[in-house]
């Protein structure tokens, strides 16, 4: 478990934020002077952690801990009042939400596996059953060639798979055309016995 602390001082006095952090359980906590943070509902655990900001008050300052994915370790912040306390710079809303490069790359990768062992394993299966019990699943034609499509454009282009493009590209249509259509071409050729 991962654990951060920070030290602010504010007109008020010395306060101190401690993070708490489970890399590979996902489940986080936040201690302001000691006291557990209660943090909103679905936030104190993540089962595919890619990051999260948690608000909270100090003293009519408005406060953020921040957590980065970057694919494969995570970066912490703490900010108040949108400055970070590490570095001393502004800290708008949409960088703190931010996901990093790593994450992204992560999720590529992770996508680009799973698709490509599920297409092989779809055509494979297909090709046994046809070969070898006389029978083929129509679904697992289409769906093979389909995933592989979509494991190359992860493979080729640096979109984030997790997030839905606006506007939406023209690459990213012709990867749905072309998905659709190998599978119905596929589909086509065992059900005509073209192989």
């Amino acid at each position: 478990m991962a654990t951060r602390k920070w030290t602010i001082n504010l007109e008020d006095g010395v306060h101190t934020v401690e993070l708490k952090h489970g890399t590979i359980s996902g489940k986080r906590s936040i201690f302001v002077d000691g006291k557990p943070l209660k943090l909103l509902p679905g936030e104190e655990k993540k089962v595919y952690d890619t990051g999260s900001t948690h608000p909270f008050n100090i003293s009519d300052h408005d406060c953020v801990v921040i957590i980065r994915s970057s694919g494969f370790s995570f970066e912490y912040e703490l900010t108040v009042d949108g400055i970070s306390v590490d570095s001393g710079l502004r800290v708008d809303k949409e960088e703190a939400s931010r996901v990093t490069p790593g994450a992204v790359k992560t999720r590529r990768v992770v996508v680009v596996v799973i698709f490509s062992i599920a297409g092989i394993i779809c055509l494979g299966f297909n090709w046994w059953s046809v070969n070898t019990q006389g029978f083929y699943s129509p679904e697992l034609a289409m769906l093979g060639p389909a995933v592989l499509v979509a494991a190359a454009y992860y493979a080729i282009f640096p979109d984030d798979p997790w997030v839905l493009p606006k506007p939406f590209p023209i690459r990213l249509i012709i990867m749905l055309v072309l998905a659709i259509g190998l599978g119905l071409a596929n589909w086509y050729a065992i059900e005509n016995g073209i192989y």
